[in-house]
């Protein structure tokens, strides 16, 4: 089999298959499943938390699972794919990458102003559909409760003191304003870095937050 070859996943089952047989545009595809897997995972935890137990504890565990998850992955994503600086272009890279932020699942404008400024937008946001069909306490549930408890987390995995507010968001009058939210994001040299969240400190125990994948089985001509 020639390296970066399949299309597709078609045909006779490979014993031997690796993610590096699958060609550029595959992986693109895949990769695109595999965030949309991470939005199915957290609603339907989500919804078993709510049905079981109500939406206040839904909530509560959405936010420790983006607050324990969310930091450990941004600092494996920028080790992984090489992101150094804390400086909001560095925070924003990281953003762009992040699995929460699924491309065309998540249209996601950045604008940068200088070094220590920036905005994110999101032009459609297939999670807003989601709770707005739910209704107008589920959007504020998620678009403010979930959203201020575990952006700040995220950012601040890059530089500690990186703060984000919301200049605008939902609810939405008109359910064709766009972009449906506006994010700024800063740098306070002179703040003091929030501590680490309890659950986020849990997580970094998992052997998940701390494995090490063979860096020459991920490089072209590894075996």
């Amino acid at each position: 089999m020639t390296l970066h070859s399949l299309k597709d996943y078609s045909g006779t089952f490979d014993p031997d298959f690796r993610y590096e047989d699958l060609s550029r545009e595959a992986l693109v595809r895949l990769l695109r499943e595999w965030g949309i897997y991470v939005h199915l995972l957290s609603q339907a935890v989500g919804a078993s938390a709510y049905i079981n137990y109500g939406p206040e504890a839904a909530e509560k565990l959405a936010i420790d699972e983006w607050r324990g998850a969310s930091p450990i992955a941004t600092q494996r994503i920028r080790a992984a794919l090489n992101i150094d600086g804390d400086d909001v272009p560095a925070i924003f890279k990281s953003l762009q990458l992040d699995p929460g932020f699924v491309q065309q699942y998540m249209d996601v404008r950045f604008e940068v102003v200088d070094s220590k400024r920036g905005y994110f937008e999101l032009d459609y946001c297939g999670a807003l559909e989601d709770a707005e069909a739910a209704g107008e306490e589920t959007v504020v549930r998620v678009c403010h409760r979930i959203e201020d408890a575990t952006f700040s987390p995220t950012i601040q995995a890059v530089n500690p003191r990186a703060r984000v507010r919301a200049v605008h968001r939902p609810p939405r009058e008109d359910k064709r304003q766009k972009p449906v939210c506006r994010w700024e994001v800063w740098i306070e040299d002179e703040a003091v870095p929030d501590e680490e969240s309890y659950i986020t400190r849990i997580t970094r125990q998992l052997s998940a937050a701390s494995f090490e994948f063979d860096k020459a089985a991920g490089s072209p001509g590894g075996d």
